[in-house]
């Protein structure tokens, strides 16, 4: 293990304590024990999910919160009128993985304990919520691409501004949440919580946090001045009603030949926004980052453009697995899979850390082996998680 890596599995005596009392650690939290009241037999981690599940903060994103008004609500990431209705069953339900609900707590061989959280069945009107904007904001900064707007225009800037904000300031909400609830965790339990797993949690959340603020930044002044300006974005249009829909902000790590995509410049991860989802006949995934960013993904932005509609379909099927803790699914599609395909879509919706990195390498040489094939790889035979049936 480096130097480098070994900092940043500590907590120094100087830093900031990571309680979020602004006192030095040294000062703070060094010398505390256990709250007896609050031990727990159950991992930190899976305390922190439990923690995370009923303790989410109701406010609201928006940059203007002085103008604010109406309750915070339960807004939808996808909206529930105009995309997770055309993918929900005649019950009104949809499959999704969803982390507020009691994860399964699997026993290792190794003594450790490994959190899954199932694919559940769940209600269209709970799909994709977060306590994140109050009614004010939730009915105007995303007016454009609401139940009664237009279907999508790609010509028109702030439709793609206001998708890619959209799933932007959701995961955004989440890590800035999940910082909240690790600062009030450790508070109670600072031993538990200085663990080297769980400073890396921290680090991780830390470092996120660090890179997500320049770019609220940018959304932030967009909306306010509404100017909409500042962000690429890539559409790729699919020619069928798809069943399923998708928001995340991520950073991809290969583009559709199995070409490393090198998202990290000088320390900081440059992530795309990217939504997919159906319209009446057709559907559309869009992918956007600031202008500044352009460089590094212009090469799978280009491929996205020219490339076969079925090797897009391969590439998708392999990566967005990968990043689906925010998909929702048709249970026309769920049901489609048998129950090994059921099971895999499950692994790689849990897979995270170390894990998630060496599965993404598997991801890339497949992408690469088809790519290179001499004979000329038939995109058609998508992998087992087909998104496309």
């Amino acid at each position: 293990m480096g130097v480098n890596l070994l900092k940043n599995l500590r907590i120094w005596n100087n830093e900031d304590c990571p309680c979020g009392s602004r006192k030095r650690y040294i000062d703070c939290c060094k010398t505390k024990g256990h709250q007896p009241q609050e031990l727990s037999k159950k991992p930190p981690n899976v305390q922190i999910m439990e923690m995370m599940r009923k303790s989410m903060a109701k406010c609201c994103m928006h940059p203007e919160q002085e103008n604010c008004k109406g309750k915070i609500k339960g807004a939808h990431a996808l909206q529930n009128n105009k995309i997770i209705s055309l993918i929900a069953g005649s019950d009104r339900h949809v499959y999704m993985l969803d982390p507020k609900k009691q994860p399964l707590l699997i026993p290792r061989k190794n003594g450790k304990t490994e959190m899954i959280i199932e694919v559940k069945k769940t209600s269209a009107n709970d799909a994709t919520t977060e306590t994140c904007f109050c009614d004010l904001h939730d009915n105007t900064a995303f007016a454009i691409i609401e139940k009664g707007a237009p279907d999508f225009d790609e010509s028109n800037e702030e439709m793609k501004f206001v998708y890619a904000y959209k799933a932007f300031i959701f995961e955004y909400y989440k890590q800035r949440m999940g910082i909240d609830v690790f600062r009030a965790s450790f508070a109670k339990q600072p031993v538990a919580f200085k663990s080297f797993m769980m400073v890396g949690m921290y680090r991780m959340l830390q470092f996120k946090i660090r890179e997500f603020e320049p770019i609220k930044e940018h959304f932030d002044r967009e909306l306010i001045a509404k100017e909409y300006s500042g962000i690429e974005t890539c559409v790729v249009r699919i020619p069928e009603q798809i069943k399923c829909a998708a928001y995340m902000y991520i950073a991809p790590d290969y583009d559709l030949d199995g070409n490393k995509i090198k998202h990290t410049v000088k320390g900081v991860m440059h992530r795309l926004a990217v939504t997919v989802f159906p319209e009446d006949s057709q559907s559309y995934i869009l992918l956007s980052c600031l202008k500044s960013e352009t460089p590094i993904y212009e090469r799978l932005f280009s491929q996205l453009k020219s490339y076969p509609i079925d090797k897009i379909k391969f590439y998708m099927s392999m990566f967005l697995p990968l990043y689906s803790e925010n998909m929702v699914l048709s249970p026309t599609l769920w049901n489609a899979w048998d129950d090994k395909t059921k099971m895999a879509y499950t692994f790689y919706a849990n897979l995270n850390g170390r894990d998630m990195v060496v599965y993404s390498k598997y991801i890339g040489m497949g992408l690469r082996n088809a790519a290179k094939s001499k004979t000329g790889y038939d995109y058609r035979n998508r992998s087992k998680i087909d998104l496309f049936v």
